[in-house]
């Protein structure tokens, strides 16, 4: 994952970097189509591509500036996994903590045991120590539609932009998986690099 000018992330190999204007799911579809055996199966694998869908929706809508992620079969179910970089700027003069920060992206989940958010500081190697927030929340995915996810936002200070920041979402609908999750994403978080050069973060 890059913008020109900005950072690099780099994702697993077998994960694709997605088109914010126009990705087109219809090979992955027929990829994991091929690969199931019941209706039950295939019903499955095409909500799997509607949410991964509506998804990036949501991601270009809140100011998403590089996406990437994967789907792919887990025994009898899906493992999906979706990681974004957004760009968010604080107006001059507001003082946001970093959950809110946070919520600016999404809102935490508060049905069915979930909701808990943690806000811990992490060192990324030639970035620094920055803060992170991990937990479930409540994601929109149209007007009508949301699921709970597993998320963690790393908030990145964008160098020389006071109140600009640059924010690395990873998100999963696969909750028993959450530890996991975050190891796959604090390990592609990991690999952030600013490359240099003037980039103004999306408000």
């Amino acid at each position: 994952m890059t913008a020109p000018g900005s950072f690099t992330l780099r994702v697993p190999d077998s994960w694709l970097d997605y088109d914010l204007a126009r990705q087109d799911f219809a090979r992955q579809q027929e990829e994991i189509r091929a690969e199931t055996t019941t209706p039950e199966q295939r019903r499955a694998a095409d909500d799997a591509l509607r949410q991964a869908r509506r998804l990036l929706r949501t991601a270009r809508r809140r100011g998403a500036v590089s996406a990437a992620g994967m789907i792919a079969r887990d025994g009898e179910g899906l493992l999906m996994a979706f990681v974004a970089v957004f760009g968010v700027t604080v107006p001059d003069g507001v003082d946001l903590s970093v959950n809110e920060l946070a919520q600016q992206l999404s809102r935490p989940a508060g049905t069915g045991g979930y909701g808990d958010r943690s806000v811990t500081s992490v060192t990324l190697p030639e970035i620094g120590a920055v803060a992170r927030i991990t937990g479930t929340e409540v994601v929109e995915l149209t007007g009508d539609t949301s699921a709970v996810m597993v998320a963690m936002h790393t908030v990145i200070p964008f160098p020389g932009q006071p109140g600009s920041y640059l924010v690395v979402t990873g998100m999963s609908p696969n909750l028993p998986l959450a530890d996991a999750l975050y190891d796959v994403f604090d390990a592609i978080t990991g690999t952030f690099r600013f490359t240099g050069g003037d980039v103004t973060p999306a408000g």
